[in-house]
């Protein structure tokens, strides 16, 4: 049935039962679903006993309801047609263009980290950033991000086999301060990179969570700032700390 502005009621009703099941620690019974979502427990039973036939809706054992795997493989499904570049662009040109200064946006690759795509900047100094290019963890901004939300003891287990090389006379190299510096990461929600691997060189990166709520990128804004106490430094962490927010709900994170 339609209603008077074409959309189908029983769509919008089935829609509601899912996300209640969503939103749901366990299975909900045919009762609670009717509580939650207010339909008579009739409408209820009619549509959880077609979403069951279609796998959107499984029954437990206990005879409530959760939602079913036909929904993970649509989840797949909408992930795999993610073209990340594309979707990132946006965002990539406006930070640059806000901060005045080049973007780039990373993911981590086993020991190291490798930016995927960027935006330069038309006015200042200009930098070509390192498209490609496996860059350390423990003295990039990017890096240091991309560490920052992987448990620690993997962290430590990592830096067991590889040594911190010591790019610039700033760079972290013992494990407990990269350890601490990391924590300091995860609490502040973005990562600063003071000449840490190219002398004069400053960023900041941003994380990039997808709709999992895993993080998956990290967004960077890099330049010659004078230095990171500096405003400019600041607007462009403000910015950049944005911006990947906004790229993350673009993604399907909802925080």
């Amino acid at each position: 049935m339609e209603d008077s502005k074409g959309k189908v009621k029983s769509l919008n009703k089935a829609v509601d039962l899912l996300d209640a099941l969503c939103s749901a620690h366990s299975g909900l019974s045919l009762s609670e679903l009717s509580e939650r979502c207010g339909y008579p427990k009739s409408t209820v039973h009619a549509l959880v006993s077609t979403m069951r036939d279609r796998g959107l809706i499984r029954q437990l054992h206990d005879g409530s309801y959760a939602l079913g795997l036909r929904l993970f493989e649509y989840g797949s499904a909408v992930s795999r047609g993610f073209d990340i570049s594309a979707i990132a662009r946006p965002y990539l040109e406006s930070l640059s263009a806000l901060t005045g200064a080049n973007s780039v946006i990373s993911m981590i690759d086993g020991d190291n980290a490798v930016s995927f795509d960027y935006a330069v900047s038309t006015s200042g100094v200009q930098i070509l950033p390192e498209i490609g290019v496996r860059l350390p963890l423990h003295c990039t901004s990017q890096g240091k991000l991309l560490l920052a939300f992987l448990p620690q003891n993997k962290v430590a287990s990592m830096y067991k086999r590889k040594e911190l090389i010591r790019f610039t006379p700033h760079s972290i190299i013992d494990i407990s301060s990269l350890l601490s510096e990391l924590r300091d990461i995860r609490d502040k929600g973005y990562a600063v990179e003071d000449g840490e691997y190219k002398v004069g060189l400053r960023s900041v990166s941003a994380p990039v969570f997808d709709n999992s709520g895993a993080l998956r990128y990290a967004l960077t804004t890099i330049g010659f700032f004078r230095r990171v106490s500096s405003e400019e430094f600041s607007s462009a962490t403000e910015a950049t700390v944005k911006q990947a927010g906004m790229l993350s709900t673009a993604l399907g994170y909802n925080n």
